[in-house]
């Protein structure tokens, strides 16, 4: 129980109000809280009316961290005998005489006390001031760009590109918010409050994977409050002790947490008393936020909201606050999704996301797994074909096309394209600014596959250069159908006299016969490189036809040079090139591509003769 409250509290309720007005309250120095003081805290319960709640200081954790305290409170009144400390309350300030002390940011799951911890109010200030550019440990790093257990192969193929994205999934919850938690009270279970993560408009199958996804990094995921409806509008200003949202997603989706602001100073606004993810420098929308009620539970309550009107951007997110600007909105990446599918349907989504080099690739792999799986099956007889363009400032563009079907085609199209998000917003040659995402779909309900069967030239005897002859090709369906297909082998004109070989392979078998040549890893030399290797992924759908015959020539990172002189050859052995140089035995003179309705499988080899 609380002891009586002494009159001078009814100063607490007098401050704050007249900080919502206008006027910044005066700040209590952390030096001259003592363990027995009363105060009054304010947060919105509901709606968005602010209410207070009663405070009494425990005492204050000095230096459990470098220069960082935390102030232990217990906390009275609402809902919070029942509720304890919500998810949502993170923000939420403190007043002490009318002087603001801090922010409401930590608590103990399962505790039967409502018990917090306090972030002192100038190490929020102090921390959010600085502007030092965002740290290299905040960045996940794709994929080793030289030897070792994560290189990519080369060439550069479909399973590496992917990858990319997995990688950061499985490995983002080892260093999110709930890993900034002071380790002096890691061992009492004492963390950061977590944020409420409103998923609106996503596919309930894509919300249950996300969940743990997201979980990890220290917020409390939910299905968005569409059932409930949308908040009323106008709501009012941003003021201390209002509800606060911070989106990643906005548009036909809307992905946003909800916590409290802590202070208004001017066109400055500080909230949440623990970091979003201690991602520094930020370019996240700031947004007003409506609470329609506190979901009770014995872990930790939470806070039931969603955001509303954006209202500025937030630019710092610290290991003790986040903190932004009122007024002009952050830009953003405008996303849009077209799928036709095999029930006549055209439907078109558009959304943005935030642009930033960690969250942006999990953020395109999970809207757009869930725009994928409310329109198709999750599981069962699937074909996804997926075409995206990812258009980069300054004209360059990133192409990503391919077919999947059978296994959960819906996730791997959706990996193949935020894969390259990754890969290029993390990349170590130049700053990239996505300009748009755009991504066309079509969907069948069932399984189009096809092994490459037989091939066969239509007329027997040699071929004279510079000429055509058809290659007819026999593909078997899933279904054991029979579908044939005619390449057209053009000799070039100045092909030697001989044997040759044509090799008939899926994008798969052509790409490992590469990299079998190449025994070596991918290393792009600038992003031009890494952009054209993306954009020469091989196709599922396409059967890859190549004429070669016996030449001498060399691969030279990771660049074919064929047809070369034994005086050129002898040259790249003996040069600084070294061991990266790789002799080769044959050479391509034509190749040529065939797109199919199908993800096909096999190779063949033929032999032709060629004469002049």
């Amino acid at each position: 129980m609380l002891r009586r409250w002494p009159v001078a509290l009814v100063l607490a309720v007098a401050i704050p109000a007249l900080a919502a007005a206008g006027t910044p309250p005066e700040i209590l120095p952390l030096d001259q809280i003592k363990p027995g003081m009363m105060g009054v805290g304010r947060t919105v319960f509901e709606g968005t009316r602010i209410e207070d709640f009663k405070v009494q200081i425990i005492g204050v954790l000095e230096n459990i961290g470098p220069k960082q305290s935390l102030i232990l409170a217990r906390l009275d009144g609402g809902p919070l005998e029942k509720t304890g400390v919500i998810a949502g309350m993170s923000g939420s300030p403190v007043f002490i005489d009318g002087k603001l002390v801090g922010a409401v940011s930590y608590g103990f799951p399962f505790s039967k006390e409502t018990i917090c911890g306090i972030t002192p109010i100038g190490e929020m200030i102090e921390d959010t001031s600085t502007d030092t550019p965002r740290s290299a440990s905040a960045r996940f790093r794709t994929a080793s760009l030289g030897p070792g257990p994560h290189a990519l192969a080369a060439p550069l193929d479909r399973a590496s590109l992917m990858a990319a994205i997995q990688r950061p999934l499985s490995s983002v919850p080892l260093a999110g918010a709930a890993g900034q938690l002071p380790p002096a009270l890691a061992a009492e279970s004492m963390r950061p409050l977590s944020l409420p993560l409103v998923f609106s408009g996503f596919d309930a199958s894509t919300f249950e994977w996300a969940k743990g996804v997201f979980s990890g990094l220290g917020f409390t995921p939910m299905m968005g409050a569409g059932s409930v409806g949308k908040p009323p509008a106008p709501l009012p200003d941003l003021q201390p002790g209002g509800a606060l949202g911070v989106s990643l997603i906005e548009g036909d989706m809307d992905l946003s947490v909800t916590g409290t602001i802590t202070h208004i100073d001017g066109e400055r606004v500080y909230a949440f008393g623990h970091p979003f993810y201690n991602l520094g420098p930020t370019q996240f929308p700031m947004r007003k936020a409506y609470v329609y009620s506190v979901f009770p539970s014995l872990y930790q309550s939470w806070k039931i909201s969603s955001p509303a009107d954006p209202v500025g951007t937030i630019e710092q997110d610290r290991g003790t606050a986040i903190a932004g600007r009122l007024g002009k909105t952050p830009r953003m990446i405008p996303v849009s999704v077209r799928i036709s599918t095999s029930r006549g349907q055209d439907r078109r989504y558009s959304f943005r996301m935030v642009e930033d080099e960690l969250f942006s690739p999990v953020l395109a792999y999970v809207s757009l797994a869930s725009v994928l799986q409310a329109n198709e099956r999750t599981f069962g007889t699937s074909t996804i074909q997926v075409d995206a363009k990812l258009t980069l400032a300054g004209g360059r563009e990133v192409r990503v096309e391919d077919l999947f079907t059978q296994e959960q085609p819906a996730t791997q199209a959706a990996a193949l394209v935020a894969a390259p998000v990754a890969y290029l917003m993390t990349n170590d040659f130049e700053r990239v600014t996505v300009d748009k995402l755009d991504v066309e779909v079509s969907s069948l309900e069932t399984i189009q596959t096809a092994s490459l069967q037989r091939a066969w030239f239509e007329r027997e005897g040699p071929v004279r250069a510079g000429s055509t002859v058809p290659l007819k090709v026999l593909l078997r369906t899933y279904r054991g159908e029979s579908v044939s297909e005619t390449i057209p082998v053009t000799v070039p004109a100045n092909a030697p006299a001989g044997n040759y070989t044509v090799l008939l392979a899926d994008g798969n078998a052509l790409t490992n016969l590469e990299q079998r040549e190449m025994r070596q890893s991918f290393v792009p030399k600038d992003l031009d490189q890494l952009i054209r290797a993306i954009n020469g992924l091989r196709h599922n759908n396409h059967i890859y036809a190549r004429l070669l015959r016996s030449d001498e020539g060399a691969i030279v990172r990771g660049e074919y040079l064929q047809s070369l002189p034994p005086s050129v050859l002898a040259v790249l052995g003996g040069s600084d090139e070294g061991t990266g140089v790789i002799p080769l035995r044959t050479a391509s003179v034509w190749e040529f591509d065939l797109a199919t309705d199908y993800a096909v499988t096999g190779s063949r080899a033929l032999g032709l003769t060629v004469e002049r």
